[in-house]
């Protein structure tokens, strides 16, 4: 009975550890990304982190680690917000549509993982689909604008 209670301690204590670990090098990522003053190269960054989330969110969801992936979404959703919000301050209408086309394929592959994704826990999946349409709408805006 006690080696079960420890080997419950250690999987608890474990699994604290990777979702702290994974908020840490989100929170550290976001800073850095933050911290770059080229609003060219921070767009870059962010798309290159957004992607990088992706796939670890599909890995995760695939693993059946759900919270995990919902929280690689949600970084990925910011680091794109991220990317946005650089672009309007580059202003050129190139960087947007190279982030458009990267987006566009991120709804894509989000898809995909949302047809792989039992349709009882699409729930963060689904809502990150929508921010995503969002987000590729205003990087549209920002490609005919120019």
């Amino acid at each position: 009975m006690t080696s079960f209670r420890i080997s419950s301690k250690l999987i608890q204590a474990a699994i604290l550890c990777c979702g702290v670990c994974s908020m840490a090098f989100s929170q550290s990522f976001l800073t850095e990304l933050q911290s770059e003053h080229n609003p060219i190269k921070r767009s870059n960054m962010a798309l290159t982190f957004a992607n990088s989330a992706f796939e670890n969110a599909h890995d995760f969801y695939g693993k059946g680690e759900f919270d995990q992936g919902d929280a690689q979404l949600e970084n990925m959703t910011k680091a794109l917000n991220e990317c946005v919000a650089s672009l309007a301050i580059a202003r050129k209408a190139r960087l947007y549509k190279k982030a458009e086309m990267n987006v566009a394929d991120l709804q894509r592959r989000m898809q995909g993982l949302l047809d792989d994704i039992q349709l009882q826990r699409r729930g963060w999946a689904e809502q990150t689909a929508r921010r995503l349409d969002e987000i590729h709408d205003k990087l549209l805006e920002g490609v005919m604008r120019k």
